[in-house]
């Protein structure tokens, strides 16, 4: 009868196997952090968004920015259609149009806020995973 050496041993396939779950214990927390911050990153790339949005309105009414959603231009638009799209940015967190909250602090992961708005001055903030994000983007004042 002759042996067969073709193939592994159940030791060999066991040590492999405690090698891949090893692995996987390190890479995947840090892929869940890497994700969480790359969504919080998005969040402040809407921010930039909104306030180039916000800018383009105030260029095209002399000076004066959006004081809601429903402030229009000369031309008719409002703010949400000089968004790139003629639409507020993707919400990371959701998948959908990101919320925009008006004159309050944004309550939801992914929301953005305008608060203040006055026809002269703004502020910008965003809400990230746990809280709202220290990146305030402010002018006029």
């Amino acid at each position: 009868m002759t042996r067969d050496d073709r193939g592994f041993t159940l030791i060999e396939l066991m040590i492999v196997v405690v090698i891949i779950g090893i692995l996987a214990g390190i890479s995947i927390p840090n892929l869940l952090i890497m994700e969480s911050r790359a969504k919080e990153a998005n969040v402040k790339s809407n921010m930039h968004t909104m306030r180039l949005a916000m800018e383009d309105f105030a260029v095209q009414t002399l000076g004066f920015y959006a004081e809601d959603g429903a402030s229009t231009t000369p031309g008719g638009q409002t703010l949400e259609d000089l968004c790139p799209g003629e639409a507020y940015p993707r919400n990371p967190f959701t998948g959908a149009a990101t919320n925009v909250v008006w004159d309050a602090d944004p309550a939801a992961s992914g929301e953005i806020a305008i608060n203040p708005s006055e026809h002269d001055h703004y502020a910008i903030k965003g809400f990230g995973k746990d809280g709202i994000l220290t990146m305030v983007l402010q002018d006029g004042m």
